[in-house]
């Protein structure tokens, strides 16, 4: 007796769900190594940020949505951004700096935020392609998108119990419960962002349906191909009823 194999819809799921495993479990091995190794030199580069952001974009694009894709390179830098890949310290490496000398760092922080702006802008705009205004008249769009960027970069808000623990970022222990909190709830609101956009195309779409009774009425005659506007119109006259 044979199986019958999984249909294809199935097989495609299981297929992308792999890829972002995929991609997601180079972001983990990145962060242990920069965490385990602490050391910062040309290996801590290639392992830490340009295998998680080439290679895990190679295996992103295996799911064939530009939306899933963007949305990896919108959060992808903000992981990078601070401990223990420490990104944003990369002209000054194998020093780690934060005040002194300011300038390196400042740069690659505006880099690493206009990277983030910018895929996210793409995803947004992905999810939302069909809508005649986009997502910038969007509330339900807009709003957790921006509480995303927020997120991403909690570490800069100026609260007195952020930046303690941003302080204590010598501590794992203080660190990470703040850090991996933020970044999953960051990746929540994108989300609830793309699947809202997803959301109001579908609603335009279906909006532009005709109804069942007037697309028959409209096939009829247009396969009748009547040869005058008064012959058309006596069709659709019967075929209102």
């Amino acid at each position: 007796m044979k199986m019958q194999s999984a249909p294809p819809a199935a097989r495609t799921k299981v297929y992308d769900i792999l890829s972002v495993l995929a991609a997601t479990t180079l972001v983990v091995v990145a962060v242990a190594y920069a965490e385990i190794v602490y050391t910062y030199d040309l290996t801590t580069l290639v392992v830490c940020v340009i295998l998680p952001v080439i290679l895990g974009s190679i295996f992103i694009s295996f799911t064939k949505s530009r939306i899933v894709l963007f949305a990896y390179l919108a959060i992808i830098w903000a992981v990078l951004d601070d401990r223990p890949i420490y990104f944003d310290s990369v002209l000054t490496w194998p020093e780690v700096t934060r005040f002194n000398p300011l300038l390196p760092r400042l740069f690659m922080n505006v880099i690493i935020h206009a990277l983030t702006v910018i895929f996210l802008y793409l995803s947004l705009r992905e999810a939302t392609r069909g809508k005649e205004s986009g997502f910038w008249h969007s509330p339900r769009v807009l709003l957790p998108a921006v509480i995303f960027l927020v997120l991403t970069y909690a570490q800069n808000i100026p609260l007195s119990i952020v930046q303690d623990a941003v302080q204590a970022g010598t501590n794992p222990a203080s660190w990470y419960p703040f850090d991996v909190s933020t970044k999953l709830l960051a990746l929540l609101f994108l989300y609830i962002a793309l699947r809202e956009g997803r959301k109001e195309v579908q609603s335009k779409k279906t909006e532009r349906m005709p109804f069942p009774r007037e697309a028959g009425r409209t096939a009829l005659a247009a396969t009748l191909r009547p040869k005058s506007p008064r012959t058309k119109h006596l069709l659709l006259s019967i075929f209102r009823i």
